[in-house]
């Protein structure tokens, strides 16, 4: 078993830039407040450098942020006093373990995206996150980076193309998720 030591500085920024945006992401399926689930995220991980900052292996220590983004969320709801009106808008009694089962797939396929994503060439990923991260129109990405509107098409095009063959694998999962 391979030790991870968080407490290294370098080993930290990676484990940060590796899970910094899934687990936002999954903040927020508790939260449903974006600035609220980054203030979390970053706490978790302030908290987390402040820890012993040793783990087993990256599956352990993966679970350990997941649980405390988890706990820290539910703190920052119960703490709002809107738990009981998030969950009837959302129609659930309790927050139960399928429904954070579904979360944390839905979180690992989204984390997976974004790995993808950032494996693009960089013009082709300033262009596809601009496209449909951001939602800008062609016009607009045009106009901002100075370049002709087929440039931005085939940048789109390679990207597209890219990501379907390099997640294709996660198609399945998708399927799952939505039906």
């Amino acid at each position: 078993m391979d030790i991870v030591n968080v407490k290294q500085p370098k080993v930290f920024e990676s484990v940060f830039h590796r899970y910094y945006a899934s687990l936002c992401y999954f903040a927020n399926k508790f939260v449903h407040d974006e600035e609220a689930a980054r203030d979390i995220v970053q706490e978790v991980f302030l908290r987390f450098w402040e820890s012993q900052g040793k783990f087993a292996n990256e599956t352990a220590l993966k679970s350990y942020l997941y649980l405390c983004v988890q706990n820290a969320a539910i703190n920052y709801l119960d703490k709002l006093h809107t738990r009981e009106k998030a969950n009837r808008s959302m129609e659930w009694k309790i927050l139960d373990e399928e429904d954070v089962f579904c979360f944390q797939v839905e979180t690992d396929v989204f984390e997976e995206v974004f790995a993808a994503i950032e494996e693009l060439p960089i013009e082709c990923r300033r262009i596809f996150k601009m496209s449909y991260v951001e939602m800008l129109d062609i016009k607009t990405i045009c106009e901002q980076l100075d370049v002709a509107e087929s440039t931005v098409k085939t940048q789109r095009q390679r990207a597209k193309k890219y990501l379907r063959e390099r997640l294709q694998h996660l198609y399945p999962v998708v399927i799952f998720m939505f039906f």
